[in-house]
């Protein structure tokens, strides 16, 4: 194994271990030590990789980031088919928000003595919500869908989706009890059914 191999795994090994700390005990009750012990390095090592705390979980939520996994979907799993594509968005959306459920958590706790935190984290939602209207931009054009406001229906989309992950992180099944694949489904299904419909009426007339 090559150093630069030994040195990934030691900055994954203190990524994880100070998110898991950080969702615990709160960001500002974690300490370097904390941090390097629960990650079996010294804080020497978690200074020399992050130099901060708040590096350290700066550094976490850039690898994390659910951008590029969006990009590589957008770019080459899109087949331009309505209910296949919003199904896979769907689902890549919501495991990558149960992956990165610490940040999520970690953000709310923290929203009010680290607001920058939010702005780094909406940046990442920023750039979907980009991806997902520029999509629905060319299903319209392709006549393969109603022509509505591709903004608002962006919003509309990922805040239903937003919805049911914070419900479930927060509550678990109280509110919720749909699994997350009938969840996906019915909600697909239902956008797909207004938007396709009033499609196929265009193409009538």
């Amino acid at each position: 194994m090559s150093m630069n191999e030994i040195d990934g795994m030691t900055t994954n090994r203190i990524l994880l271990a100070a998110l898991k700390l950080m969702q615990d005990k709160s960001f500002r009750s974690v300490t370097i030590r904390d941090i390097a012990q629960a990650a079996n390095v010294s804080e020497m090592t978690v200074f020399r990789h992050f130099k901060t705390k708040r590096g350290v979980l700066e550094a976490a939520i850039n690898k994390y980031s659910f951008v590029p996994s969006f990009k590589e979907i957008f770019e080459k799993q899109i087949v331009h088919e309505l209910e296949n594509d919003l199904h896979l968005i769907a689902t890549t959306y919501l495991d990558q928000m149960q992956r990165n459920m610490p940040i999520f958590l970690i953000a709310i706790q923290e929203r009010t003595t680290m607001p920058e935190l939010s702005s780094v984290i909406s940046n990442n939602t920023r750039q979907l919500r980009e991806l997902l209207a520029d999509y629905f931009v060319t299903m319209q054009n392709e006549n393969k869908m109603m022509k509505v406001d591709a903004n608002a229906l962006t919003t509309t989309f990922m805040a239903t989706l937003f919805g049911y992950f914070s419900s479930t992180a927060f509550w678990g099944e109280l509110f919720i009890r749909e699994s997350r694949e009938e969840f996906v489904e019915t909600m697909v299904a239902t956008f797909c059914h207004g938007l396709k419909k009033e499609a196929e009426g265009y193409e009538q007339n």
